[in-house]
């Protein structure tokens, strides 16, 4: 009788850590994230998705050692939620970086005090942003990044064990993913940043040479037009770059759980 209630007790321990690690991911993935994702709903996916993995998922031996005191499985519950999280915010940094370089654009193209108020994050949303987010969504849905995230979260299973303590060898890999974010929304922006900068030059010396023309009227749709004609034309090249970005952050992704 001991036996079969430990085999119970390590069971229900294992299906526990697992929806830790599973809810993380959910809590923090794009596209449950969003108000429109009610909490039941995600909770009802967490619990169904770690029922479906559980059972070939397996306990670390220092935590299978504590499996009848609870009051221990905190900082292991708190370890799970952390892994799924950066696995969901692998994703969300994917997304971010077109709406971070979105901020730069909206602030060169007029469009700053036009922004849309974000429930997910609390404040703003520029129009610019809005829209890169959404080509980067559609990128990446296109080439089935979520199913590589969820069969990565699978296999995290095998490569880190429920409850076992993480390695610090996996920061360097997180830093350099955060620090992406940022060269990335900038390489994102760069070219229609340019752009306007020479329109904005070629605007100021015809004021020069024209001091009739009122260039400050001219400016604000001359900027709106280069920016939206270069946002237009340079779809294909933004298709490219979120499927090359994601590929590369996903690789990194499964080097982060190798080391951990």
């Amino acid at each position: 009788m001991e036996l079969i209630l430990s085999w119970e007790t390590e069971g229900y321990l294992n299906f526990f850590l697992v929806f830790m690690r599973i809810s993380g991911f959910f809590y923090i993935f794009p596209l449950f994230s969003r108000p429109y994702c009610p909490n039941q709903v995600r909770i009802m996916l967490a619990l169904v998705t770690a029922g479906l993995i559980a059972p070939s998922a397996s306990l670390h031996p220092d935590v299978a050692t504590i499996a009848g005191d609870w009051s221990m499985l905190i900082l292991p519950a708190v370890r799970e939620i952390t892994v799924g999280a950066i696995l969901g915010f692998t994703a969300l940094m994917i997304l971010m970086a077109g709406q971070i370089a979105g901020q730069y654009l909206d602030l060169q193209m007029g469009f700053f005090t036009a922004s849309q108020i974000d429930p997910v994050m609390g404040g703003r949303m520029p129009l610019v942003g809005q829209y890169l987010y959404f080509v980067a969504l559609v990128v990446f849905l296109g080439f089935r990044g979520h199913h590589i995230l969820l069969i990565a979260l699978s296999e995290s299973l095998e490569w880190i064990p429920c409850g076992a303590p993480l390695s610090v060898a996996g920061l360097p890999h997180v830093f350099r993913m955060m620090s992406w974010l940022f060269s990335a929304s900038l390489r994102i922006s760069l070219p229609v940043i340019a752009a306007l900068f020479i329109a904005s030059t070629a605007l100021g010396i015809i004021g020069r040479a024209m001091p009739q023309l009122n260039v400050f009227v001219l400016g604000i749709p001359l900027r709106i037009l280069v920016g939206f004609t270069l946002l237009v034309a340079m779809v294909p090249i933004y298709v490219a770059f979120f499927r090359e970005t994601a590929s590369e952050q996903i690789t990194v992704l499964f080097r982060i759980l190798e080391v951990w």
